[in-house]
């Protein structure tokens, strides 16, 4: 638990003079995945893109998984080697921390990730002026997550607690969803490794910033039925709480909280209601279930794809129990993995074989355009387009809102499947497997 030396750990590669300062008009502040409580990824006051070019890109310390954020003009990075770094919006660092040293993926029953330490997007508290993380390291031979606070002028860690779940082996947990607040209290999830070994289970927790016990919400009366999605839990306009389970173990009888949506209470952890499809026991069986995206928040409506090719339209209060939706859409996406982006009645979802723009009215779905196939990264909208990635070709693009037609586009190098830009003025911002890269969108 240190600060960082940045001669010894950055080497910073400046591409372009610093973007201008920006206009007040121009929204500059991205404090969580997706902008929003509710995770819409839009951005009312980006400015339209011009020619995209790098304005500058800096080597860390680890992988980035987790969505950039911009707070108090700080942009802040985190890394699976469970460092958090803060820089200027012209790219100079202001200061950097490392927590405790990650999780080797060899200490691990199953997983993809290696080392394994902070995933989930982290989020930031405008009353404390903190940035929440979640850190997964080794602490005397068994799995620890640790909630930590970061004050985002200085990078000082001023508050951190342990957030594992009592009786559960968190070996087997890993805590991939982006963080959220509400009511003021931190919204973590936890769910499985790649792989689905051992007995982990879907949970969320309410963690008081101010301190006190942690409300605990655990999916399912079986295993797994994991929290797993990146875009995490998103937050209604009555601060309702939206949650996505991946397949439970059980495969027949009663239904068994997995493969389904859930809202929940933001301050007891209780539920009000759920969702799952009339054959949750063959996406169980099958692991074809919802869990590989987020809840689509759009008005009073959820919008809920997981690995089929079968959508969901959903009632935001009353999320109708088991095999009853609003509507049943099929082929709007092959399957959908990650968090959609929402901008009025329309919603952009990050469908496997190409962006799709699909808009709601009362109770019907109406199919737009559809993008290349490999154009498939979790979109956010600003200035008239879709922000979005190729992950395998390392490429960040901008398409229209209308027709989905490229008005540019940038290599930035490569990418996970999950990663997603932040919209900061004329910058948007992209987390690869080496670091983080701004580009200049004017």
């Amino acid at each position: 638990m240190r600060r960082l030396a940045p001669v010894l750990l950055l080497l910073a590669t400046f591409l372009a003079p610093a973007p201008p300062a920006q206009a007040a008009t121009v929204q500059t502040e991205w404090h969580r995945y997706h902008y929003d409580v509710a995770h819409s990824g839009y951005g009312a006051s980006i400015p339209a893109p011009g020619t995209l070019k790098k304005a500058w890109s800096v080597k860390l310390d680890g992988q980035v998984y987790a969505s950039p954020l911009v707070a108090e003009g700080v942009v802040v990075v985190a890394t699976e080697n469970n460092s958090v770094f803060g820089f200027t919006r012209g790219g100079k660092l202001l200061w950097g921390h490392h927590d405790f040293a990650p999780v080797p993926l060899s200490k691990l029953p199953c997983g993809n990730i290696d080392p394994l330490g902070i995933t989930g997007t982290p989020v930031y508290d405008l009353s404390t002026h903190r940035v929440y993380a979640v850190v997964t390291s080794m602490t005397t031979g068994s799995v620890r997550h640790w909630l930590i606070g970061v004050d985002v002028k200085t990078g000082h860690v001023v508050s951190r607690r342990t957030v594992d779940v009592a009786g559960q082996d968190m070996q087997y947990e890993n805590q991939r969803g982006a963080l959220s607040i509400t009511r003021g209290r931190v919204l973590v999830t936890y769910g499985g490794h790649a792989g689905d070994c051992g007995p982990y289970h879907g949970y969320l927790l309410e963690v008081p910033i101010a301190g006190g016990a942690i409300a605990t919400y655990k999916t399912g009366t079986g295993t797994e039925a994991g929290m797993w999605q990146p875009s995490g839990p998103a937050v209604g306009s009555d601060t309702s709480v939206y949650v996505v389970t991946g397949n439970g173990s059980r495969t027949s009888g009663a239904w068994d909280g997995g493969n389904a949506v859930h809202r929940v209470s933001p301050v007891t952890a209780q539920r009000y209601s759920s969702f799952a499809p009339a054959d949750w026991a063959q996406g169980n069986r099958d692991d074809s279930d919802l869990g590989s995206s987020g809840a689509t928040l759009i008005a009073n409506r959820i919008w809920i794809q997981g690995k089929t090719s079968t959508g969901y339209l959903l009632d935001k209060t009353n999320l109708g129990g088991v095999g009853h939706p609003l509507a049943t859409v099929q082929n709007a996406c092959a399957t959908q993995f990650g968090g959609s982006a929402v901008h009025g009645s329309v919603a952009y979802l990050p469908c496997t074989d190409g962006i799709r723009k699909i808009t709601v009215s009362g109770n019907s779905v109406a199919l737009g355009w559809k993008a290349a196939s490999n154009i498939v990264g979790s979109p956010v909208v600003g200035g008239g387009v879709v922000w979005t990635i190729d992950p395998s070709g390392g490429v960040l693009y901008a398409l229209a809102e209308s027709s989905g037609a490229v008005r540019t586009s940038l290599n930035v190098g490569t990418m996970t499947r999950f990663m997603t830009p932040a919209l900061s003025g004329s910058l948007a911002l992209v987390g690869t497997t080496t670091g983080i890269v701004a580009v200049a969108n004017a």
